[in-house]
């Protein structure tokens, strides 16, 4: 069983190849990646390369990790045809193609509600910017990260660095792409103008203030709402320390960190605790930007060991503003499981939004991971979500606007992986995405690649 625990954990890393998270042990790790689809009410496209090089470093009491991502990308101009390729670190993923504005400002799918008699009701009616075009940001993702961490002892970190990735506890996986199956965890890939690369709302490399805070996404500010930016990161861009305390059953975390944006007219500081007193049981806190109002809480908990894991988490936006439009609240569950006596490895989720804003509905998503080992080489990945956005109660009152709900979500991904050996792994897949705005406006894409993923 321990076996085949390892090689259904495997498949999931293999799905992950390419998201760049950083590396858990010493190694150079490079990822080539390839793929073509159909953007928003477009014909198909070439999408073009990308090259991903990692490595980290571990030498006496300190580590040192980076990472680099090239890319060679299809720009797409003249109504859609073939410009001319790009070449360079970018921090855009070829698949934005699929979802907005991109390169010269050529629009993938041009259904947009300006100027229309339905839209400026809703202006009227709830004071919100209405916009069905999906979200490009979500598309967004690291052109680079260096760290740099000094264990000054076995059980203390110090570290500095554009990606430190420390976190506690489960929550719904949003530091990942759209190309992974685990992407529309992130609140089933509702919008969101919260950013992990950072922490930060806007540029990764800002040196704006507050750059740590965050703001909740009304409805029909995008086509489907209802995101909240979880704070189980608790040092991202960031300068932190963290103490920890391991045994065969025990584990003790408690850190701390300074958020790129921190100033000291406005300071905001970020605080992570988890605790795990047996096996089968850990539990976990955060808080990111205590001393602002606008500062995100985090608790999680995960019990069960082997074959049987739940997993659990509670989490709160803008905790302390007086403004309730700012605020909002998500809470989810999942359920990873390994079916006896087979090789099947099951994974279903659930998660609710909340707004304080009673105009505000519910948002809420449901999904589910399906893994399993062909062969000891080759293994099977399928992930299929629904996410259901968020509505305004206000537009019921106009006869242009009664027919409008949050919007939704629906995606299907099937992966086959492919361990050639130790060094060299393949994955091949297909995504479909239906997504269906808060106004009726209906949009299909899809794609498909091929990652290839050499380790030194």
């Amino acid at each position: 069983m321990k076996k085949l625990s390892a090689v259904l954990g495997s498949l999931i890393l293999c799905a992950c190849v390419l998201s760049a998270q950083v590396l858990d042990k010493e190694q150079m790790k490079n990822t080539a990646w390839t793929g073509f689809g159909a953007p928003i009410d477009g014909s198909a496209m070439f999408y073009g390369f990308t090259d991903t090089f990692q490595a980290r470093f571990d030498r006496g009491n300190f580590t040192i990790e980076g990472m680099l991502n090239w890319s060679f990308l299809a720009n797409y101009a003249n109504d859609g045809n073939v410009d001319n390729f790009v070449f360079g670190t970018s921090n855009l993923n070829p698949l934005s193609l699929k979802y907005g504005v991109r390169n010269g400002g050529y629009r993938a799918g041009d259904n947009t509600l300006d100027g229309t008699t339905a839209a400026n009701v809703a202006n009227i009616k709830t004071g919100a910017t209405i916009n069905n075009q999906a979200n490009v940001s979500n598309t967004k993702q690291d052109s680079y990260y260096v760290n740099f961490i000094w264990h000054p002892s076995k059980n203390l970190d110090v570290g500095v660095g554009t990606k430190l990735n420390w976190q506690v506890g489960p929550a719904p996986r949003y530091g990942n792409w759209l190309w992974e199956h685990d992407a529309h965890v992130r609140q089933g890939g509702f919008s969101t103008s919260y950013d992990d690369r950072a922490g930060a709302v806007t540029q990764t490399s800002s040196d704006e203030c507050g750059t740590y805070k965050f703001t909740v996404d009304a409805p029909g500010s995008a086509d489907v709402v209802g995101f909240v930016p979880y704070a189980n990161k608790y040092a991202k861009r960031a300068a932190g320390i963290r103490y920890f305390y391991n045994t065969k059953d025990m584990k003790f975390q408690l850190g701390a960190a300074i958020p790129n944006g921190f100033n000291t007219d406005d300071p905001a500081v970020n605080l992570g605790a988890q605790i795990q007193p047996v096996k089968w049981l850990s539990i976990a806190a955060a808080l990111e930007g205590a001393f602002d109002d606008q500062a995100n809480f985090y608790t999680g908990a995960t019990i069960g060991a082997d074959n049987f894991i739940l997993d659990m988490y509670a989490a709160a936006d803008s905790l302390f503003t007086d403004a309730e439009h700012d605020q909002a609240y998500g809470t989810g569950a999942a359920v990873t499981f390994i079916i006896p006596n087979t090789k099947f490895k099951v994974r279903p989720e659930l998660g609710l939004n909340f707004f304080q804003n009673p105009h505000y509905d519910t948002a809420w998503y449901t999904g589910g991971t399906l893994s399993f080992s062909i062969t000891n080489e080759l293994g099977f990945i399928f992930w299929g979500s629904w996410a259901q956005g968020s509505k305004d109660d206000r537009w019921d009152d106009a006869a242009e606007t009664n027919d409008w709900n949050g919007g939704h979500i629906l995606d299907l991904r099937p992966e086959i992986t492919f361990e050639m050996s130790k060094n060299t792994s393949f994955a091949v897949y297909i995504d479909f995405e239906q997504r269906t705005a808060f106004d009726g406006t209906d949009r299909k894409c899809w794609s498909t690649g091929l990652f290839w993923s050499y380790v030194f």
